[in-house]
Order: structure tokens, then C-alpha cells, then sequence
């Protein structure tokens, strides 16, 4: 068949035989043929290969990105549910000096003055104070730096160091604290009668709480307190546990200004310590939170703000401390209730 072909073609004209196309041999055209589509598809498989390790390599740079970026910014919301609130630094726990700017010469002389007319009815009485107005620093002391018998003012410092231990989580108001037998009673109840009744059963179950004696004089001893110290369980009728009416009257300054405990913590502090010996002249227009016995911050109808410290040598042998505590404060407050020397001079 194949040289009829052929035979044909020779017996074309030769300008018909140069428009017929060449035939291929069969097996020519047969292997042309099987292969072609193999050969067509190879660009599109190569292009699909190369198209899906583009989109592989994309995706694994997206997550690699997306997990540094997460890392060095984490999402707001899982940041506010690990923090914690803050609580004091240890330089925030240290009590600062006292400020005082500017002694006061006729306070200080009325005050000798009732000290030494009671002095001439019982010789005994020997006390010591320091009044300073907050803001201003104005002050009138008077043996501040003795050391003399704490008696019932050595609760400020245990106060401040309970509240301390409640701001660091290490103790619940509402623990429960072992008074006799089987009988329990709340730490919030403990305090409460240490501070409005001078309950001395319920201010040693603090101490004991609080890790004893000696460890509560360690922390006064870290707040800056050099002199307040705790030997006996209250009360303590020989006066072997001390302090004096300067570092008193710091202790009240760092929770005036709070600056020892946290803000709640201030606020329950003094709740606890509004209650008063001072006379009735004094309660009619001041707001007076004080320590049970004579350590008060008082405020002023005028919003003026003053710490009162009055400390006597074992008063609860002399029965006359109580009245000349009394004369003392209300001399105090109304010298400070008026105005200010710097304000008198600038209304002339």
C-alpha cells in the first residue's frame, strides 16, 4: 500500500506534488501522536506545582509572622486577666520623717501654761505632745523624742501592720481566731474591740497573729521606727512596752496621707478609729479619728487637718491625766481652727 503511494505520487504532475503535504511513516505518526498530550499537559502541571508551593510558603511566613507579632504584643484582654492589683512596694512601706516648718510660739505657751498650772496641783503629771497641721506643717512639741510607757497607743503601730497584711493577701478579716476553748472570733471582730472598747485580750490574739512580739518590732524597726517596741502582752500595768509622741505622730502621718497602706485599707482604719475622749466642744464641729488613748487626726469645720499626740508617764496612775489631756486638746484646737499667721497678714 505504501508503494501505491508512492506510485501515485510519481504519476502527479510535479506542481500537484508539491502541494500535497509529506506523509510521515506510520510509526512516525503513531508515537507523535501517543505522545502530544503528555508533552502539552507538562507546562500546566509544572505551573499548578509551582503555584501550590507559593501558597505553602506564604501561609508558613503568615504564621510565623502572626505568632511574633503575638508574642511581642499579646492581646489587651489576656494581659487584664493575668494582672494583678499592685500591691506596696517595700519603699512604700517605710514611715517618712516628720515635716515641720514652723514651731509655733504662742500655741506652745498656752499649752506650758495649763501643764504647769496642773503641775502645781499634782507634781506628778508629766506629759509630752506634738500638734502639727497637716498641709502647713505648723507645730508645737514638747518632749517628743522622749521614750515614755505606750500603754494603749502601741495598737496604732499593730493596726498598721494588720491592714499591712491584708493588703499582701496574708490575712482575711473574716479568719477566725481562737479565743478560749471553742470559742472563735472573727479577726474583723478582734480589731473592731481593740480599737472602740481597748480590748486587750483581743489585741494579744493579734499579736500572736501578726507572728508574735518580736516580729512586729522587726517591721517597726523596717517602717523607720526606732523607739515602738511591744515586751508584754497588754496590758502592760509596768509599762515595759514604749514609744515616743514623735514617732506616734509619724505612724498617723503615713496613714493620713496614705502612704503606708492601700486606700480601702485607709478608709477601714480609720472608721475604726473614730471614737473620742476629747470634751464635747471639740465633737460639735470636728471630725476626729483617733487610736484608742491619745493619738487623734482631727479635722476642722475648714478642712484643715491636724495630728494631736498626747502621751503621759503611767497615767493610769494619776487621776488627773485624763483632765489635763482634755485641756491640752482643746487648747490645741482652737488656736488651729483660726487662721493661719501667713493668712492673718495677708488680709491686713
Amino acid at each position: 500500500m505504501a508503494a501505491n503511494s508512492r506510485h501515485r505520487r510519481k504519476s502527479m504532475p510535479p506542481s500537484r506534488r508539491k502541494q500535497m503535504p509529506r506523509q510521515q511513516p506510520r510509526q512516525q505518526r503513531a508515537r507523535k501522536i501517543e505522545s502530544s498530550p503528555e508533552q502539552q499537559s507538562q507546562p500546566s502541571v509544572s505551573l499548578f506545582i509551582h503555584l501550590v508551593r507559593l501558597v505553602i510558603c506564604g501561609l508558613g511566613a503568615s504564621t510565623i509572622a502572626g505568632t511574633a507579632i503575638s508574642i511581642s504584643n499579646p492581646p489587651k484582654q489576656q494581659i487584664a486577666a493575668k494582672v494583678e492589683p499592685p500591691l506596696l512596694s517595700p519603699k512604700s512601706l517605710q514611715i517618712d520623717s516628720l515635716t515641720l516648718t514652723r514651731s509655733s510660739l504662742e500655741l506652745k505657751r498656752q499649752l506650758q501654761a495649763a501643764i504647769g498650772s496642773s503641775k502645781a496641783k499634782n507634781s506628778s503629771l508629766d506629759p509630752s505632745y506634738l500638734f502639727v497641721e497637716i498641709d502647713s506643717g505648723e507645730y508645737s512639741e514638747f518632749g517628743a523624742d522622749r521614750v515614755l510607757p505606750a500603754a494603749s497607743t502601741i495598737k496604732l503601730p499593730i493596726l498598721i501592720a494588720l491592714f499591712q497584711d491584708v493588703d499582701a493577701q496574708k490575712v482575711q478579716l473574716t479568719e477566725k481566731l481562737k479565743i478560749a476553748g471553742s470559742q472563735r472570733s472573727s479577726i474583723l471582730t478582734a480589731v473592731n474591740q481593740m480599737m472602740t472598747v481597748n480590748d486587750n485580750t483581743a489585741t494579744n490574739l493579734l499579736i500572736d497573729r501578726l507572728g508574735g512580739a518580736a516580729a512586729l518590732n522587726q517591721r517597726f524597726r523596717d517602717w523607720g521606727l526606732a523607739v515602738t517596741s511591744i515586751h508584754r502582752p497588754l496590758p502592760d500595768l509596768d509599762g515595759t512596752n514604749v514609744t515616743t509622741t514623735r514617732e506616734l505622730a509619724r505612724a498617723m502621718m503615713a496613714i493620713a496621707r496614705g502612704k503606708i497602706v492601700s486606700a480601702s485599707s485607709r478608709s477601714q482604719i480609720l472608721s475604726m478609729m473614730s471614737n473620742t475622749i476629747l470634751p464635747k466642744d471639740l465633737r460639735s464641729g470636728a471630725k476626729i479619728d483617733r487610736q484608742t488613748g491619745n493619738v487623734n487626726l482631727i479635722e476642722l469645720p475648714t478642712g484643715k487637718k491636724y495630728i494631736a499626740i498626747i502621751l503621759m508617764n503611767h497615767p493610769q496612775r494619776n487621776s488627773n491625766a485624763p483632765e489635763l489631756v482634755q485641756q491640752l486638746s482643746t487648747i490645741a484646737y482652737n488656736y488651729l481652727q483660726q487662721p493661719s499667721p501667713s493668712s492673718r497678714k495677708s488680709d491686713r
